[in-house]
């Protein structure tokens, strides 16, 4: 019993070899192999320290929420809170403290600033709404997101 293909009527596939860089015939001038382009979902390389393993390491030991109580935040004071050393969104209609995850994010910070001082939950429902936020961004939750408070009419003609 032989165990060796065939030759007549064989043909090995001609398939890319994954991670080993431009063909010779495509003319390209690539000088830095190691430097991984934008895959199509839009990530971006994330600085040493930053992968999703260092996020999980980060948020076992670190309480990120930035206040020292559980709060309930109004639109008006989320919004307040949209700077890049300041960043809070709401998800589900809880508040988290996102200014640590910026350089975590795989899409970048400007993906994320996206929702600053918003509610986020439908654009992060669009983009990846299979990740489990309340789990990973756990130690960052502030509070929840209320209404705002409602004005009594009798307190508008004193």
């Amino acid at each position: 019993m032989s165990l060796q293909v065939p030759a007549s009527g064989f043909k090995r596939p001609d398939l890319p070899i994954p991670n080993r860089g431009p063909s010779a015939a495509s003319g390209s001038t690539l000088t830095t192999p190691n430097r991984l382009p934008l895959t199509s979902r839009g990530k971006v390389q994330l600085a040493p320290g930053h992968s999703p393993l260092d996020w999980a390491r980060l948020t076992s030991t670190t309480d990120l929420r930035g206040v020292p109580t559980f709060q309930r935040v109004t639109p008006s004071e989320l919004k307040r809170h949209n700077r890049r050393g300041d960043l809070w969104m709401a998800l589900g209609g809880k508040v988290y403290n996102c200014t640590r995850y910026l350089d975590y994010h795989p899409g970048g910070p400007q993906q994320l600033m996206r929702g600053a001082g918003r509610d986020a939950t439908q654009i992060f429902m669009e983009t990846h709404g299979w990740v489990n936020f309340e789990s990973m961004m756990s130690k960052c939750l502030v509070g929840v997101l209320v209404p705002e408070p409602e004005v009594d009419s009798d307190d508008l003609s004193t």
